[in-house]
């Protein structure tokens, strides 16, 4: 049987936070698993991760026969994690060789080369906004405790039981994407001023559990002032000390009645409802459709397809063309004019990366 080395994840460990150290489960229903398929880490994903297991080949000749390799072990194991719901990755570590200067033993100086790092396959799991968010730490417990991983001893695992890591997932820990640098790892830190703008109303962009939603409608304003006060003052919520423009005010609302009218869609002569939410930041509020795990999504370009703005006839004219933002209407109507409520949609809706934060 073919045998490969299922290491453990100390070792890595040490590898990523030399690097970037400085001064609830998802629903498997919206996580592909497709067996044999490898699903490869980008700089999209995390930035925080779980490292659950790590891969090398084993050498003898003797043991090469039969069984998985690294690589297949790496991505039966991803492929077991998206079935339970878990997005994982694999992440290849190419072999490096390197030069060296030594002394024989006539004391003469000589270059050797030795191999400084073989071929490795990683498994890394989840993608959260920091090492203490609790689906992540739900995950990583789950992982070292119950997700049972037999599979890869039965098909040619080497492992070798320690009091640390009793098991073949009991080492795994919690590190940070490693295609990411230490400024694109705090660049994707939420700010907490727009935490505290979205996690106190109804349809927060926070809740999407995927990686990608799409831009549908933004509505803007003036900007915001952060007001310092007396002592008292300063006791307030952040939230409290923000005082918005009007014009902010007014997109905000905007922003979250739309969402509310698209998410009871039906009761207003639509065909369906439709899975919106909002996000504010200190400029704008925007309304998102969707959520995906890929930017190759097909369920992307078809709600693209439908909410970009259209080529129409203009009524007076019909030889003569004009582009056209769709819209959202309460009642449904294809006259905006009669309609108590109307919304314009943007006329090229646009990917965004959900942002995430730790409660």
């Amino acid at each position: 049987m073919r045998k490969f080395h299922l290491t453990s994840c100390l070792v890595l460990f040490v590898l990523f936070t030399a690097l970037f150290v400085s001064p609830s489960l998802v629903d498997a229903g919206r996580i592909e698993a497709v067996k044999g398929k490898e699903y490869t880490i980008t700089k999209a994903h995390g930035p925080w991760m779980i490292m659950v297991a790590s891969f090398s080949d084993v050498r003898n000749k003797e043991y090469q026969k039969e069984g998985f390799t690294a690589r297949e072990a790496a991505v039966e194991l991803v492929y077991e994690l998206r079935k339970s719901g878990i997005p994982a990755y694999v992440f290849e570590q190419d072999a490096r060789v390197e030069k060296i200067e030594t002394s024989n033993r006539l004391q003469r100086r000589e270059r050797r080369v030795y191999a400084a790092q073989r071929n490795m396959f990683s498994v890394l799991a989840g993608n959260y906004s920091s090492i203490d968010d609790s689906t992540g730490q739900q995950t990583l417990k789950h992982l070292k405790t119950q997700f049972k991983a037999d599979f890869l001893l039965q098909n040619g695992a080497r492992f070798k039981p320690t009091p640390g890591q009793p098991s073949p997932l009991s080492g795994a820990f919690m590190t940070i994407n490693p295609l990411l640098s230490p400024e694109e790892v705090k660049a994707a830190t939420v700010d907490p001023l727009l935490v505290r703008l979205n996690t106190q109303h109804d349809y927060s962009l926070f809740e999407n559990p995927n990686q990608y939603t799409l831009v549908i409608a933004t509505f803007t304003g003036g900007g915001t002032k952060l007001m310092l006060g007396n002592d008292e003052e300063k006791e307030k919520s952040l939230l409290d000390q923000i005082k918005p423009s009007s014009s902010l005010d007014d997109a905000a609302q905007n922003a979250l009645e739309l969402a509310d009218a698209m998410r009871n869609a039906s009761k207003v002569g639509y065909a369906e409802d439709y899975e919106v939410f909002v996000w504010h930041d200190k400029k704008k509020s925007v309304v998102t459709i969707g959520g995906f795990d890929s930017m190759d999504d097909p369920r992307i370009r078809t709600l693209m397809q439908k909410f970009t703005a259209k080529q129409k006839a203009m009524p007076k004219n019909p030889s003569q063309k004009v582009l056209v933002a769709e819209f959202f209407t309460v009642p449904k109507t294809q006259d905006y004019t009669q309609a108590r409520k109307q919304w314009l949609f943007d006329p090229a809706p646009r990917i965004m990366k959900v942002p995430r934060y730790t409660k």
